[in-house]
């Protein structure tokens, strides 16, 4: 089929970020929610005459900006956003652990790395009471003992049911992932990809589109905003549009039959 000159657009599509050094795909995002493509330019006048109307307009400062909503959080993206490697395997985090006394003991769920951060008795409304002192030498009021997860308090201080929060660090499995934000590292520079579709006015077909943008860097500012109600948290990215260094293109859209190609 002959592709549309006319045709009509509801789709976020699908963006794909490569390697400007490689070539080589970095991440697709297949749940994008908005995507959007702003083109500006600047335009100066010649002005004179009676009335100072505008003579000559001369054009500059051509800009694009790209920006991209997903539904999803894509960890390889955070780390383009952020301009750090996502690093993968063990590390260490701090762990809140709600416990009950019985018998003037308790158990921690976990492995503790180093010694806990600290123990406190809970209040019945589950705020922070009292905290309760490791003991250096022999056990005394207010205070704990710890041999591997085992606690042991002084006798007589809590009562057969009496929960404690315990706050000590432990350490993941090695699938975690860690994200960052450091102050000497910015969001970088990638060829975008964004595969979307169109639909023919005349004949009502569906036609593929694929933008391409050369070169885009990321904004260097984004938000990660959380919230325990309403719609759920989106990643947003903004990128900035550069000159190819090989051409004068910004970004180009290309509509085309996918069944027709062989």
């Amino acid at each position: 089929m002959t592709t549309p000159n006319r045709w009509a657009i509801r789709d976020a599509g699908i963006a794909t970020f490569y390697s400007l050094a490689t070539g080589k795909p970095v991440t697709t995002l297949r749940t994008l929610k908005t995507s959007g493509l702003e083109t500006t330019g600047e335009t100066v006048y010649s002005r004179g005459g009676r009335g100072n109307p505008k003579l000559l307009g001369f054009s500059s400062n051509r800009e694009a900006k790209l920006t991209l909503q997903d539904a999803v959080f894509d960890n390889k993206a955070l780390a383009m956003l952020t301009g750090n490697n996502l690093v993968e395997g063990a590390s260490d985090v701090v762990f809140i652990d709600t416990l009950t006394v019985n018998a003037n003991a308790t158990a921690l769920s976990k492995t503790p790395v180093g010694s806990l951060i600290g123990v406190y008795k809970l209040n019945a409304d589950g705020t922070l009471g009292d905290e309760v002192k490791f003991a250096a030498g022999t056990v005394a009021t207010g205070e704990y003992k710890i041999s591997g997860k085992n606690l042991t308090f002084f006798s007589g201080d809590f009562a057969d049911g009496q929960k404690i929060a315990a706050y000590y660090s432990v350490t993941t499995d090695a699938t975690a992932k860690t994200l960052k934000v450091t102050s000497d590292a910015f969001g970088k520079t990638f060829k975008v990809v964004l595969d979307c579709v169109v639909r023919d006015e005349y004949t009502k077909e569906d036609y593929a589109a694929q933008i391409t943008i050369p070169s885009a860097k990321f904004e260097d500012t984004f938000n990660l905003a959380l919230a325990a109600e309403g719609d759920p948290a989106v990643l947003d990215m903004t990128m900035d549009v550069l000159k190819d260094p090989l051409s004068n293109d910004m970004w180009m859209m290309k509509i085309f039959d996918e069944d027709q190609i062989s």
